[in-house]
């Protein structure tokens, strides 16, 4: 027996494309679009029916293109084929007719996720009322997004701690990698935010991110999620999902320094308050204990006046006094001279008693100069006596 050749997957799929291609050269299909993904160059859609669906591939370039959206029932015409990465059947669309125009804006689309159970949030951008010093970043730890961040966080965020987990982000095994990061994320009660990111890619690569599994899978998660998958182009049902989606990974980091500059603008307005209120509680007390004191300075400046007078009438006074002493002292020192003038001149009259006026300050040298009843006084040498004139 003659053992057939193996085919490798490449050559396998080729050989489904091009039988594909022969036996449905030009096919019809019509159903519901879901599951709409743009590029620049094609837009990627399923076209349902209930209990089954087949992926669809319409090219850009052509002017004649008619866009669709979710909820459209279109007729699409072209050929069957396949896609060689993934293996998955599709139709190559070469005509399309929109049949029922059913589109609704993205939030009433994604109602029907809501209904499975995952909780479609309102992104808008929302600024945080905390400081993020905490972040977790699912991603893969070889691509360009990683670098992105940590290029931002090194230059503008160095205080900021990053928790990395690594992922698968494209592929079958992409699902159970992302639900062991959050498995891991729901151990850990130190993370402020979380953010899951990766580059563009074609439909298939960001499949995973449109599931429902992964909508549910991240809805356990109880700290707000950033969404970063792929470029502005692309819109995945994690995005309804996350607290916040942006268009690139540096965006997401981003959000982190104008989170910063709010906490910072918030700082110096709180330093300049407390700076101005510490300025005015100064002035209060200083203009309090400025009336404290004026308070004190009146009495103080009352003692102060009553002591300037009292020094002037104590140096006053003392002239006065001082005069008056001198004055005495002259008079003395005359009488004095007198006195020893008078004993120079009359030795034996000195060695007599001598008689004075009750006063002492006239010498009686005669009686013709006595009265009746007038006092005098006898100075002896070894003492003095009054007397009175009895007649003269």
């Amino acid at each position: 027996m003659i053992e057939k050749k193996a085919l490798t997957v490449i050559e396998l799929t080729r050989v489904l494309k091009n039988y594909l291609n022969l036996q449905f050269p030009g096919i019809s299909v019509i159903g519901v679009v879901s599951d709409l993904y743009r590029a620049e160059v094609y837009t990627v859609f399923s076209l349902n029916e209930v209990g089954s669906k087949i992926k669809c591939v319409q090219v850009s370039t052509s002017a004649e293109n008619i866009a669709v959206n979710v909820g459209d029932k279109v007729n699409v015409k072209g050929t069957m084929s396949i896609f060689e990465k993934s293996g998955e059947i599709q139709i190559l669309i070469s005509r399309l007719e929109i049949l029922a125009s059913n589109f609704k804006e993205p939030e009433d689309r994604l109602k029907k996720y809501s209904n499975s159970g995952a909780t479609v949030k309102d992104t808008k951008a929302v600024d945080f009322e905390f400081l993020i010093k905490s972040v977790g970043i699912i991603t893969s730890v070889d691509g360009a997004a990683l670098s992105d961040i940590l290029a931002v966080v090194e230059d503008e965020l160095p205080y900021l701690n990053i928790k990395i987990f690594p992922a698968v982000m494209q592929g079958k095994n992409a699902f159970e990698s992302l639900k062991n990061c959050v498995d891991q994320i729901l151990h850990h009660d130190d993370l402020d935010i979380l953010i899951i990111t990766r580059g563009g890619g074609s439909y298939e690569d960001l499949s995973v991110f449109n599931s429902e599994n992964i909508a549910n899978l991240f809805g356990l998660v109880q700290i707000p999620i950033i969404s970063a998958i792929g470029h502005a182009r692309d819109d995945v049902l994690l995005n309804y999902v996350a607290d916040f989606n942006v268009a690139t990974p540096t965006s997401a980091i981003q959000k982190f320094v104008s989170n910063k500059n709010k906490f910072d603008i918030k700082i110096r307005e709180l330093a300049n308050n407390l700076s101005n209120s510490i300025h005015r509680l100064l002035i209060r007390r200083t203009n309090k204990i400025n009336n404290i004191l004026a308070l004190l300075n009146t009495p103080l400046k009352k003692i102060e006046i009553h002591a300037r007078s009292l020094k002037m009438l104590e140096s006053r006074a003392s002239k006065v006094f001082h005069s008056v002493l001198l004055a005495r002292k002259q008079k003395l020192l005359q009488m004095e001279a007198v006195i020893e003038k008078l004993q120079k001149s009359n030795k034996k009259f000195s060695r007599n008693p001598v008689i004075f006026t009750k006063d002492k300050k006239k010498v009686i040298k005669s009686v013709h100069g006595l009265h009746g009843d007038e006092v005098i006084a006898i100075e002896f040498t070894d003492g003095e006596v009054k007397a009175k004139v009895l007649n003269n």
